[in-house]
């Protein structure tokens, strides 16, 4: 559990969420974009020591390369965001939350997901970072 300082002395509670993706990891793609398989490259946002590999949780926005799927976005640098993962993680009110595998939804540079629908369920973490990925999602948990 985290409090991270705003501005003037006030503070916001942020709850840290165990990070199970380290970088190279290959994760699927979870909406209809045409990507099937994806490769996390960077995680934006990471901060760590030096010579550390950096590691993605639920929410988090990565750099990511298609792996499998159509042919004109393989071989692409694109942006996605972690709406699942295998490696169990806290809520604030004491449940552990885990999922059987690890997926993520592909999004535009402003956060606009680039397919129309999310296939499976989706961390409830995830719609308080990115309200507009909620919106496709089919089951929230």
């Amino acid at each position: 559990m985290v409090s991270r300082k705003l501005t003037r002395g006030i503070r916001k509670f942020i709850p840290r969420i165990a990070r199970g993706l380290p970088i190279g990891a290959k994760i699927l793609c979870t909406d209809n974009s045409g990507a099937k398989e994806l490769q996390v490259i960077t995680v934006l946002g990471y901060k760590g020591k030096q010579r550390k590999i950096g590691k993605a949780g639920i929410g988090d926005r990565i750099n990511v390369s298609v792996t499998k799927g159509k042919q004109e976005l393989r071989k692409q640098v694109l942006q996605a965001i972690v709406v699942r993962q295998k490696k169990p993680f806290r809520r604030p009110d004491g449940t552990w939350i885990q999922f059987e595998d690890n997926a993520a939804v592909l999004v535009k540079i402003g956060g606009e997901p680039q397919g129309s629908e999310l296939r499976g369920p989706m961390a409830r973490e995830v719609t308080l970072k990115w309200p507009r990925v909620a919106a496709i999602a089919s089951k929230i948990v």
